[in-house]
């Protein structure tokens, strides 16, 4: 059990914060999440999982590196509590390589040590900006659409408990939140949280409240001495949330049409020769140069010649018009 102790500076600090890269990690976060639950970020993740964008696998593979959860720096700790994505990912910019380093320790050393964060502590500064640039890849892909709907449900849970807060107190409020954090008389929330022991004086910051529309079951809790603590918590049932996706029309294979939007496609999941496209789409070599060389005069692929090959690749252009224009879901 984790014990977290208020004075009154932290009553009158305490706050509830919308986060859209908390619903990021706790959307697309696999571990735990069993097939057929039904769980919200199982049926959203089912939903979307056809949509995320290749810039999005680094930030994915630090999200799932391991069961206990992510490096407390992938958490951001901002004052503005009507904060946007970009100013957490801003923050994620701006973490020092020696709390890289040190979060990532907490995972372990050696073999031991999951791949993806023993890459993140390597490369620095570099490999923060790949996180950063594939979790605003995958918001803008998958979770965007979405976003309306879930800030609703979300401000509608904090409605209610600020509702109870004024009726019958903090106390109240907080001990309302789930049954694993129990509010006691003496100023102190007890959270628990598996085998977790540990006792921490809020110190005047209060708590953050952080609602999480794909957090169902259980808490999640970050706190210490040298940061903003802060609880993610259930939102109660909504009333209202994110539509199932519907068949739209597709945007790119209206400017490009449908064979070349395949083959744009086709290229962006790995390069590739003419006649590896040309396998790949089921086509003759003829016809797949011919759309790769529409699609390089545009300026969507480049190609380089490797030996007697030559290989087309995604430019940036390119990127940008497949992460505005995610492909359809197939009809259920």
């Amino acid at each position: 059990m984790i014990a977290l102790r208020f004075g009154v500076a932290d009553l009158a600090r305490t706050r509830f914060v919308i986060s859209p890269l908390d619903h990021l990690m706790a959307g697309s976060a696999r571990s735990g999440v069993h097939q057929g639950s039904g769980s919200r970020s199982e049926r959203w993740w089912r939903d979307v999982r056809r949509h995320v964008p290749h810039r999005a696998v680094r930030f994915l593979d630090v999200v799932n590196a391991s069961p206990i959860g992510v490096p407390d720096f992938m958490v951001a700790d901002l004052d503005d509590v009507r904060r946007q994505l970009t100013d957490e990912l801003d923050a994620l910019l701006a973490v020092p390589q020696q709390a890289v380093e040190e979060d990532v320790a907490m995972f372990g050393s050696g073999p031991e040590l999951p791949a993806a964060l023993a890459r993140l502590r390597e490369d620095g500064s570099r490999g923060l900006r790949e996180v950063s640039d594939g979790a605003w890849a995958l918001f803008r892909s998958c979770l965007a659409p979405d976003w309306p709907d879930i800030r609703r449900a979300l401000e509608a849970d904090i409605a209610a408990r600020a509702r109870t807060a004024a009726r019958s107190g903090i106390g109240e409020m907080l001990d309302s939140l789930h049954p694993k954090a129990v509010w006691r008389d003496e100023g102190v929330l007890e959270c628990t949280l598996g085998e977790l022991e540990g006792s921490y004086e809020l110190g005047g910051r209060g708590l953050e409240l952080r609602p999480n529309y794909f957090v169902e079951r259980s808490i999640g809790l970050l706190a210490g001495p040298d940061r903003q603590s802060l609880l993610l918590h259930p939102i109660a049932t909504p009333t209202a949330g994110p539509a199932a996706r519907t068949p739209a029309a597709d945007g790119l294979a209206a400017v490009l049409g449908p064979a070349r939007a395949r083959v744009l496609r086709t290229i962006a999941r790995s390069a590739c020769s003419t006649t590896e496209l040309a396998q790949r789409l089921g086509v003759t070599p003829p016809s797949a140069s011919a759309h790769a060389a529409a699609l390089r005069t545009a300026g969507l692929i480049a190609t380089r010649r490797e030996g007697k090959q030559v290989r087309h690749t995604l430019t940036d252009v390119g990127h940008d018009l497949l992460l505005d224009n995610p492909p359809l879901l197939p009809p259920a």
